[in-house]
């Protein structure tokens, strides 16, 4: 019988040493351990597919040198950019991001930036590796040489390999500066041009864009698979955000069909035409896996909406428009129909694009009016963190200004969104952000905001105090911590009274100045105070003696002890 037990006392040591030996080996030896797969996996593939010069020769067909030089020039730009504009060089996994956000046409260098920028290292690797995969298909279905039976390159300036290397890296410019001019709201990240690119890639190349959507994240997991070569797990409760809620899902479809329409207009104008099965299929994979029928709205304090069967419907009918697009027939719509004044007929797949047209020029349209009515910023507390031209403040229950920048006549419900945490703004920028929510201030019990701009950057810490009551309520106290200034005290939430009665009174924690006290109640009125003991120690309030051992504050009175609070402390600052 005494067997099982031992045996279970022994369990948790002999996973400590399992552990402690595994951190000991090397990160380099299971790195070393993971290339070493793949180097002979990939010379077995090769060796038993013998490409004999087939792969290069093909690449080298379309390619100058056999390289994608457009996309490897765009990618060059957008690492560029998350370096030396944002503060990466010296800071490569912790940029400056919100000063390089399209907030507003009054604020030019964030439209510049913002389709080029990026929020962190995880947020570049990943747009690197869409623009490396999707962008070179798209750039090998335009083709540095031209493609018409019997013309030359270097004939004319239009089939120079090098003019049409340059309008690759152009239109990838080009689009980065639309999808950030036209946003519903700020952006930043190079996905709204990682879309386009698959867009286009889509329309020539249906079957491979398929196979590029599963090998994206196979390259990406073998990506993480060096960087985090063994990882060690356990059950937990943590705060956790709705991903898709941060993701700028209308950029992702404006640059999609973007991609589209300029493949289209393109497999028209060297009279080819697409199937119209795969090209289906492949766009309704490519929507579902990349998330395109996320439709959702706000409805304040961290909540969402979303409507999954309205996105669904508008993905199927989206993919039957590009179908009619990309292979509709010339036939006139209204063909055979007596007495049609035949200068009001076009042909179907002409009618389809016209619709995609509207389609991007209403997307346009919103996005320009909101980004002529951005937040100004400010309208912050009084007891706002300034730093240069940005303002740190902590709210609670104020309107999100950031969604209320256009009010809809009869929705007032919809934009007027409240929301609570540590806001940051600037007049300057015409930002208005939660940078950090009071959900996960709570969860965390601490953070970080990072601002700066070209050339500088700089913190405010945010940290929490708090204590909860027997009964769930908690009180709290939450401070601002600048690099340069002294940490301030910027709130105090309401006191927590705990779910119990002793000796015919209650106990609350309340906030003070200086710390926290108990407060000792009879018939809803307080009788006396006194701070919070020191761990150790205890005092007497009310005819209540309150004991401290180590973060639970105890009460007892006529010998009675019970458990009345615990201190909830922060995690060490990283």
């Amino acid at each position: 019988m005494s067997a099982i037990p031992s045996a279970l006392r022994s369990a948790p040591l002999a996973a400590t040493g399992l552990r402690a030996a595994i951190e000991a080996v090397p990160l380099w030896s299971w790195q070393l351990l993971l290339a070493a797969g793949i180097i002979v996996s990939v010379l077995t593939l090769y060796r038993t597919a013998r490409p004999s010069g087939r792969w290069g020769g093909r690449l080298r067909s379309r390619f100058v040198l056999g390289v994608p030089w457009g996309t490897v020039l765009g990618l060059g730009f957008v690492i560029c950019v998350y370096l030396f504009v944002q503060g990466g060089w010296g800071n490569l996994r912790d940029p400056v991001n919100l000063p390089f956000q399209a907030t507003s046409y009054a604020y030019p260098l964030g439209i510049l930036t913002a389709g080029f920028a990026h929020i962190g290292w995880t947020h570049l690797v990943g747009n690197l590796w869409a623009g490396l995969v999707y962008g070179s298909i798209a750039e090998f279905a335009w083709s540095h040489y031209p493609t018409e039976r019997g013309s030359e390159s270097f004939s004319s300036w239009r089939r120079n390999p090098f003019v049409r290397i340059g309008i690759v890296f152009g239109t990838i410019l080009g689009t980065g500066l639309l999808t950030a001019a036209f946003s519903w709201g700020p952006i930043i990240g190079f996905s709204g041009v990682t879309y386009a690119m698959a867009g286009f890639a889509l329309v020539f190349y249906p079957i491979t864009t398929i196979v590029a959507v599963v090998g994206w994240s196979q390259l990406w997991h073998v990506y993480s698979g060096f960087v985090s070569p063994y990882s060690v797990a356990e059950a937990g409760v943590s705060y956790d955000t709705v991903g898709w809620a941060s993701t700028a899902i209308q950029g992702h479809a404006f640059g999609f069909l973007l991609g589209v329409f300029a493949a289209a207009l393109l497999l028209r104008q060297r009279r080819r035409s697409g199937n119209p099965a795969r090209i289906w299929l492949a766009a309704m994979i490519y929507g579902i896996d990349a998330e395109l029928w996320r439709v959702y709205w706000f409805l304040g304090e961290g909540q969402y909406i979303q409507f999954k069967a309205v996105g669904t419907a508008l993905l199927f009918a989206l993919a039957g428009l590009i179908v009619a697009v990309v292979a509709g027939s010339d036939r006139s719509v209204f063909s055979g129909l007596p007495g049609l004044d035949r200068s009001l007929d076009a042909p179907r797949w002409e009618i389809a694009a016209s619709v995609l047209l509207a389609v991007l020029v209403t997307m346009s349209m919103v996005g320009v009016t909101l980004n002529l009515a951005a937040p100004a910023g400010g309208g912050l507390p009084d007891d706002a963190v300034e730093v240069e031209d940005y303002e740190i403040a902590y709210a609670e229950n104020v309107t999100n200004q950031q969604i209320a920048v256009v009010d809809l006549p009869f929705l007032t419900q919809a934009t007027q969104i409240r929301s609570s945490g540590v806001i940051v703004t600037s007049e300057k920028r015409h930002l208005w952000r939660v940078a950090i929510s009071k959900r996960a201030i709570e969860a965390r019990g601490s953070g970080r905001v990072l601002v700066g701009g070209v050339g500088w950057r700089s913190s405010v810490w945010v940290t929490r105090s708090g204590w909860s009551v027997v009964g769930g309520n908690s009180t709290y106290r939450l401070f601002l911590d600048p690099e340069d200034s002294e940490k301030r005290l910027v709130h105090t939430s309401s006191p927590a009274v705990a779910d119990l009665r002793l000796a015919n009174r209650t106990i609350a924690i309340r906030p003070a100045a200086d710390a926290f006290e108990v407060a000792i109640r009879r018939n809803d009125e307080t009788v006396d105070a006194v701070p919070i003991p020191e761990a150790g120690e205890n005092a007497t309030v009310g005819g209540i003696t309150i004991n401290r051992s180590g973060r639970d504050l105890y009460a007892s009175a006529d010998g009675t002890v019970i458990r009345v609070a615990n201190r909830q402390v922060p995690p060490t600052r990283r």
